[in-house]
């Protein structure tokens, strides 16, 4: 049986390889601080060029991922914030999505929606009358 040109278990440990120069170049670091058993070592040193360039891929896609997420994230900051900063003194408390504009409201909801949805976290719904 031939062999796949492209292990994905080879291309998720490159993913994970921590590339910021280290005193120890022996210790092979994942990207959030751990060491790489040497079993995990040993394969990633058996990784093929297709695999690099896949995990390359792979790593361009999470990247654009988490600057697309700080994004939407700052945009809906920036949006609450707007009418946070139309309050007066001490009235933190009001609801601020009272005074926002219908176009406002609309926007804030659908980042709300995708901000939810990027870190897993169940999005109230309205109840609907069916």
């Amino acid at each position: 049986m031939p062999q796949p040109s492209v292990r994905p278990n080879v291309v998720v440990l490159l993913t994970e390889v921590d590339s910021t120069p280290r005193d120890d170049y022996s210790l092979i670091n994942r990207h959030y601080g751990t060491v790489f058993t040497d079993a995990e070592r040993d394969l990633i040193c058996t990784a093929t060029p297709a695999e690099i360039t896949a995990a390359n891929a792979q790593r361009e896609l999470e990247n654009e991922w988490v600057r697309e997420t700080n994004e939407i994230n700052k945009a809906l900051v920036d949006l609450v914030t707007k009418y946070i900063d139309q309050l007066p003194e001490g009235s933190l408390c009001s609801n601020i999505y009272a005074t926002m504009t219908d176009e406002d409201y609309a926007e804030c909801d659908r980042l709300a929606r995708i901000v939810a949805a990027r870190n897993g976290i169940e999005y109230p719904v309205e109840d609907q009358d069916s």
